[in-house]
């Protein structure tokens, strides 16, 4: 008789019948009604027990279900395709004896779920892009802040996208320098303001070992607009290196 790839559908031991289901969606508190049309065969021995009918309906349905709770309600069309599918072979009901197949004739649901279910859908699309937006914005924001703490930097991509207005370059990089001293806050620590006022405190071998400690780091980390700065605000002092000693 049969075997678990196909079975010989013997008219005294099989039957077809249409059957209407609910299934679960990927919402477990939604259904689609779906309608099947279920062929199964016995194929053990002896006559075909009286719940073959419905251990073969019990198997289909599992199998089904397997497939509709992977989709929403919003997806009746495709859900029938995927079910015509899943469900096209026959294969055993557990260790029954019966095997079983089906083919999808329908899967509807309520007019007023699948619109629920749209809003929802449509709520969360739209969240995500908003949510994507917000974050360039802020990436944007964090970028455009570490420009206008660094004249130098921000001059420079001024001067990448004007190359035409070498003209206008010093009036930019005062006004970028301008920029940032007017917005960074007077009371506030840095790491750059610690950093002055130890060097304003400090003796010659301290401010010449600090200097070169920082242009190492720069130098270590690609920074050489950093380590540039530095020698152009400090210079005499790193300069100074040859004539004293560094402290250790």
């Amino acid at each position: 008789m049969a075997s678990g790839s196909g079975a010989s559908a013997d008219p005294s031991r099989s039957a077809r019948s249409d059957h209407p289901l609910l299934l679960r969606s990927s919402d477990p508190a939604l259904y689609f009604d779906v309608k099947l049309s279920i062929e199964f065969t016995w194929t053990g021995t002896g006559p075909a027990p009286l719940t073959a009918g419905d251990i073969a309906v019990g198997g289909v349905a599992r199998r089904a279900e397997e497939v509709s709770k992977l989709r929403a309600l919003t997806e009746c069309e495709r859900l029938r395709a995927e079910l015509n599918i899943a469900l096209l072979h026959w294969e055993p009901v557990a260790m029954t004896g019966v095997h079983a197949r089906a083919h999808c004739v329908s899967v509807e649901a309520d007019p007023e779920l699948i619109a629920g279910v749209a809003a929802r859908e449509e709520t969360i699309r739209r969240r995500t892009v908003l949510s994507w937006q917000r974050e360039q914005r802020e990436d944007e924001v964090r970028w455009l802040g570490s420009l206008i703490t660094d004249p130098l930097r921000a001059t420079a991509w001024w001067f990448a996208d004007n190359l035409d207005k070498p003209d206008q370059l010093v009036k930019v990089a005062q006004d970028f320098q301008l920029l940032r001293t007017t917005l960074e806050p007077e009371q506030s620590d840095s790491a750059g303001r610690l950093v002055d006022e130890f060097l304003d405190d400090a003796d010659k071998a301290e401010r010449m070992w600090l200097l070169e400690t920082l242009l190492n780091a720069f130098g270590t980390y690609g920074r050489s607009d950093l380590a540039d700065r530095l020698r152009t605000r400090y210079g005499g002092s790193i300069a100074s290196a040859d004539d004293e000693p560094a402290a250790s």
